[in-house]
């Protein structure tokens, strides 16, 4: 052991022994059980076995050997450890080959590994973002790396933290190959990260931002717990340990959307004029807003994030079901994102075959445009004294605002209106190759932005669902570092958010105040066309766009020296930045 990484492959040879030299006894005794769920519960502590193993053979090493019949590569998901963390690998060892009755995927590694939690550390916007300010505010590298790798590399961040080793990302950090934490921080949001949570700080301010909790005293072979929902039989328990070196705990705090919430409620550090830390930026509150929702009365993050299948096999080792399982899918919204790390997979060097991101973009693709998920709805259309008038409303149907997460992610209406020849006599809203809309004042000039609207009469006015922020001298800006606000917060509310109730970090900002149509679930607004100079009969069509990086959010990096920016324009200039569509609606009026 050096550092605390326990050596790859002597790790695998000795899960692969213990797994090979159990499965008889699995058989025959039944792995997980159906027991009801209740209090957590930590089973008798198992010794590991001998771990003195000879060396493997080329034809042993991790790269190579099948789990039930199943190649973990190429390509490879990491396998180091430490006696506090352990990769993917190790996991996928018994948690792959899982299928449900109609042979639908439901193995963790392979649902996980292709969505963005697995790209956590490899998406390269996130590196050009830290690159970017850390190129910009060299002196606080430190600050930028402790608060991004939290999230972004938690197995790294947890053991070097704990280790009192640096946390940093660039330079010697954990994106250099050579740092001994280098595999565990590529390894993302990895399963060990949120299975070891104790959940024992959720919903106090200390939990925000990265503050979960893990276990850091104990570090004993068998002496880590691994949380889950289910209560599983002491000869099972132990049978966990042996493989992998964790207790099985039930705990059902690993299904609360507090959880979730520890790294989904981000409040990041901002400055001031002078560049000193002025105070704190609620730079995404997806866990509050749920809070302040109507969703908040049942269910959790998991009932749309992490599909459940009943009566599912968790392991390869024996077919025993549980009662449920959670599709660890983690289906989000950044499809764009995910097709970039498709396109160029092996510069980013993501652990997912092209099948599996396929997948993975299909199930974005389809919650996204799902109702009641986002939906639109025309309303009255009338035609008086050549005024054509349509009341559109836009509904949330997401337990959140939408968009939500990180502020770069923007919704907005392509609206266009053809005469009775079919010509396009007004349009709002258009979006060209790059990503930019027509009209609106933020992609044409980073010191303006788009307001909000309830009656769009001019082409070069666009309704744009975004959050714009602003610095300490209330100029708008992108950088994170300079975000002391938000000057333009229009996102839409999910059904039930209170305005009376919401957190000063939730509340919408800007003109949308004074919008009282605008309200939890729903956004209603007109568009007024004036047809006097031509003849119907006249058609109103309504497209929702979806952006996960707004053009602005992009163009802001471009002018940055180091190379993560560079690495990420280098592959954004060439990626199909076509929006995501959600929603439509048409209206044919006769004059």
């Amino acid at each position: 052991m050096k550092n605390g990484i326990i050596a790859r492959s002597s790790l695998v040879v000795h899960l692969l022994v213990i797994a090979a030299g159990l499965f008889v006894v699995l058989a025959a005794a039944g792995c997980g059980g159906n027991a009801p769920v209740g209090s957590a519960t930590i089973p008798p502590t198992v010794q590991p076995v001998d771990t003195q193993l000879p060396a493997p053979t080329d034809t042993q090493t991790a790269a190579a050997i099948p789990f039930n019949n199943r190649n973990i590569d190429p390509p490879a998901l990491a396998q180091d450890s430490s006696d506090l963390v352990s990769a993917s690998g190790n996991c996928a060892a018994c948690h792959s080959g899982l299928q449900d009755a109609q042979g639908n995927e439901l193995s963790f590694d392979t649902l996980w590994r292709a969505s963005m939690m697995g790209h956590a550390a490899k998406d390269p916007y996130w590196l050009a973002t830290v690159g970017s300010e850390t190129e910009e505010f060299p002196q606080l590298e430190a600050v930028i790396a402790d608060k991004c790798a939290t999230c972004h590399m938690p197995l790294a961040h947890f053991d070097a933290q704990v280790n009192e080793q640096p946390t940093l990302i660039l330079g010697d950090g954990f994106l250099n190959p050579a740092n001994l934490l280098h595999d565990l921080a590529s390894d993302g949001v990895s399963c060990n990260v949120c299975h070891q949570i104790t959940g024992e700080n959720f919903d106090q301010p200390e939990s925000n931002s990265g503050g979960y909790l893990i276990d850091a005293l104990n570090r004993d072979w068998g002496a880590r717990a691994s949380y889950g929902p289910f209560a599983i039989e002491d000869t099972n328990a132990q049978i966990m340990t042996q493989a992998s070196g964790y207790q099985v705990v039930q705990s059902e705090h690993i299904t609360e959307a507090a959880m979730c919430g520890t790294c989904h409620n981000l409040f990041t550090p901002f400055l001031d004029a002078d560049n000193q830390i002025a105070g704190e930026f609620p730079e995404q509150t997806i866990y509050l807003e749920w809070q302040n929702s109507a969703f908040a009365g049942g269910g959790s993050c998991s009932a749309c994030h992490m599909p459940q299948v009943d009566d599912a096999q968790i392991t390869n080792i024996v077919s025993t079901t549980q009662p449920y399982l959670r599709k660890h899918s983690f289906t989000g919204a950044n499809a764009f994102m995910l097709k970039l790390l498709q396109a160029d997979a092996e510069i980013t060097g993501i652990t997912a075959e092209d099948d599996q991101m396929q997948a993975a973009i299909n199930r974005v693709m389809t919650q996204l445009s799902a109702p009641p998920n986002t939906v639109v709805r025309m309303g009255n259309v009338t035609l008086e004294e050549s005024v054509l008038d349509a009341e559109v409303s836009v509904s949330n149907g997401n337990g959140h605002k939408f968009p939500a997460g990180f502020p770069s992610r923007r919704v907005w209406l392509h609206v266009w209106v053809t005469d009775g020849s079919g010509a396009t006599i007004f349009e709002s809203g258009a979006v060209d190759e790059q990503g930019k809309i027509a009209g609106n004042d933020n992609d044409t000039d980073p010191t303006l932005y788009e307001p909000h609207y309830d009656v769009i009469s001019d082409p070069e006015q666009v309704q744009i669902y975004e959050a714009i922020m602003h610095n300490t001298e209330n100029e708008v800006t992108t950088t994170l570092l300079k975000a002391a606000g938000y000057l333009k917060d229009n996102r839409l509310l999910p059904a039930g958010f209170s305005l009376a109730d919401a957190d000063p970090a939730i509340a919408p900002y800007g003109l949308v105040t004074g919008d009282e149509t605008f309200i939890a679930g729903r956004d209603t607004l007109h568009y007024a066309v004036d047809v006097s100079a031509y003849e119907g009969p006249f058609t109103i069509n309504f497209e929702l766009y979806y952006q996960s990086i707004g053009y602005r959010w992009a163009e802001n990096l471009r002018g940055y020296s180091n190379e993560q920016s560079q690495q990420f324009f280098a592959l954004y200039d060439s990626a199909d930045k076509t929006p995501i569509l959600i929603g439509t609606a048409q209206h044919y009026q006769e004059e």
